[in-house]
């Protein structure tokens, strides 16, 4: 695999593109109706009146102000409007949520949770940028156009952020990988031992620090470890260091740690460290 190579998903490009493609083109759909469709039917000199629920518009209108919405595109219903703007938006949330808590990239370390978000931001600048040249005031048109640039400026660089955190998970999934199969495990002194929190399957996770020797003297890792709660170390004890001899590698993942079956187990842990609470993330 090149260095900086884009991991393929856990079911193929075929499945997430499609996916992406069609929040991208409901969010699309949505704001071009929005623009197109619902934004005609407004004037900007009439109100809403609460209690009956209609519209009170003055008797003499500015004719500049009653056409300053108008569009050369064939006029839409506003049931139809409405509804074609629910149903898109409803549509796009939901795919765009399913497409993220999908973890299409689970078994190839991760993704950000941000590929939805990132479509549904290159579909709505498409759907401004094809709906602005419709209007007829040539302000209008320019502010919706712009409107729709800025949003799929935005949604590049969110897709170029995207990428970038994209492909450096797989370095570091590429990089414990290796260690796993080539890395030298070595029985290592715990210096260090700070409980951060506790999983609802009663993992425990721990940063410490653990000293080994090596043929270039002494060296010192500091690492996260997820071990069961009543299997817990205690300070002084020992654990494996998983290494090569990088020691700055650039990832940033210079050793792996692993429970030493061997290893002191502290007695008291399921009364020294708590459970996980019951809003606690999985």
């Amino acid at each position: 695999m090149a260095a900086g190579a884009l991991p393929t998903p856990d079911d193929g490009w075929a499945r997430v593109l499609l996916q992406a493609g069609a929040v991208a083109g409901l969010w699309a759909i949505a704001t071009f109706l929005i623009a197109a469709a619902a934004l005609p039917q407004m004037d900007p000199q009439c109100y809403s009146d609460s209690p009956t629920g209609g519209r009170v518009c003055p008797l003499q209108r500015d004719p500049v102000l009653t056409h300053l919405f108008d569009v050369r595109w064939p006029a839409v219903p506003e049931a139809v409007t409405v509804s074609g703007v629910l149903l898109t938006m409803l549509l796009g949330i939901g795919l765009a949520i399913f497409l993220d808590t999908s973890e299409p990239w689970s078994e190839r370390g991760g993704a950000p949770t941000a590929a939805g978000i990132v479509s549904g931001l290159l579909g709505g600048g498409l759907g401004l940028l094809v709906a602005g040249p419709g209007f007829v005031h040539p302000l209008i048109a320019l502010g919706v156009t712009a409107l729709g640039a800025l949003l799929a400026l935005l949604g590049s660089l969110a897709l170029r952020a995207f990428l970038r955190a994209l492909r450096r998970r797989y370095a570091g999934h590429l990089r414990r990988e290796q260690l796993r199969e080539h890395g030298t495990r070595t029985v290592s002194r715990i210096t260090s031992l700070d409980w951060q929190y506790t999983y609802p399957d009663d993992d425990t996770v721990f940063t410490l620090t653990a000293e080994f020797d090596t043929r270039d003297g002494r060296r010192s890792v500091t690492e996260e470890l997820c071990v069961p709660r009543r299997d817990a170390p205690v300070l002084g004890g020992t654990v494996i260091v998983v290494h090569d001899d990088d020691a700055a590698h650039a990832t940033g993942i210079d050793a792996l740690l692993a429970l030493d079956p061997d290893g002191l187990r502290d007695p008291d842990a399921l009364e020294k460290y708590p459970e996980a609470p019951e809003s606690s993330p999985s």
